[in-house]
C-alpha cells in the first residue's frame, strides 16, 4: 500500500470514530479518579440540598461528623465531574451537587457518588435520579422533607429513622425497581397517585382505594406522609 493511501486510511478511520462519538455519545473514558471533600455547616441551622445524578451509582448516609457533608466521588469520565456550590443565608445552607448531562453509552463507566451527612442537621433532599443505582439510608439523618425523581436505575429508600418531626415524602415513579423501607411503628400514609405502578405493599398496611396506611396510623396523625406519583416500575412497600 502506497504511503498516501495508508495516511488516507488512517485518516478516514478517525473520522469515522469522531463521528461515532458525536452521533452515539460513546466518549473514551479515562483512569478512574477518586476525590474526598468536605463542606462545613458555615453556622446553618438547616440545609436545603439539591442532588443531580444522571448515571451511575449514588449512596447517601448519615453520620455523626461537625461537617455538614463528607463526599467521596469516584469516576473514569471527566466531563462527569460534579458540580458542587453551597452558600448560607439568614441560617439557612442551600447546596447543590449536579452531574452534566454528558451522554456515553460506554459500558466500562465508573460513576459512584458517597454522600455522607450531618446526622444532626435538619436537612431537607431533592434528588434527581436518571439511570442511577441509588442507596438512599435515610435512617440516621434528620431529615425534614423529601423529593425525589426516580428514573430507570433500581432504589432503595431506607425511612426507618426515629424522626422527630413530621415528614412529607414525595417520590416520582420510574421505570426500574424502587423499594421503600418504612418503621413499623411509626405511623405512615401513603398516597399512590396514578394506576401505572405495580405496588407490592406490606401485608399489615391497609387500603382505602389509593391510599394505605399502617396499623400504628389507624386512629392517629400521620407522622410521614408520603405521595408517590406512578411511573411503569416496581414500588415494593416494607415495614421492618
Amino acid at each position: 500500500m502506497k504511503k498516501e493511501n495508508r495516511i488516507s486510511s488512517i485518516l478516514l478511520i478517525i473520522a469515522m470514530a469522531v463521528i461515532s462519538i458525536l452521533i452515539t455519545g460513546c466518549w473514551p473514558t479515562g483512569q478512574l479518579i477518586s476525590e474526598t471533600m468536605g463542606i462545613d455547616l458555615n453556622e446553618a441551622l438547616e440545609v436545603n440540598a439539591t442532588i443531580v445524578i444522571y448515571k451511575g451509582n449514588l449512596e447517601i448516609k448519615g453520620i455523626s461528623q461537625s461537617a455538614l457533608l463528607t463526599s467521596n466521588f469516584s469516576y473514569n469520565l471527566e466531563r462527569w465531574f460534579p458540580r458542587i456550590s453551597y452558600m448560607v443565608e439568614n441560617g439557612i445552607g442551600n447546596l447543590k451537587i449536579t452531574q452534566d448531562n454528558e451522554k456515553s453509552n460506554t459500558t466500562q463507566l465508573v460513576n459512584n457518588w458517597l454522600l455522607l451527612f450531618n446526622s444532626m442537621v435538619p436537612l431537607s433532599l431533592d434528588i434527581i435520579m436518571g439511570s442511577a443505582e441509588s442507596h438512599l439510608n435515610l435512617n440516621s439523618i434528620n431529615l425534614t422533607d423529601l423529593k425525589a425523581a426516580i428514573g430507570t436505575g433500581d432504589t432503595v429508600i431506607d425511612l426507618t429513622g426515629d424522626y422527630q418531626n413530621y415528614i412529607n415524602i414525595y417520590l416520582l415513579g420510574g421505570i426500574g425497581h424502587t423499594t421503600l423501607n418504612l418503621s413499623r411503628g411509626v405511623k405512615t400514609g401513603i398516597l399512590i397517585e396514578g394506576t401505572l405502578n405495580r405496588i407490592k405493599c406490606d401485608k399489615d398496611f391497609h387500603r382505602i382505594n389509593h391510599y394505605y396506611f399502617n396499623s400504628a396510623s389507624v386512629f392517629e396523625e400521620k407522622k410521614i406522609n408520603i405521595t408517590i406519583f406512578s411511573g411503569i416500575g416496581i414500588i415494593e412497600i416494607n415495614l421492618i
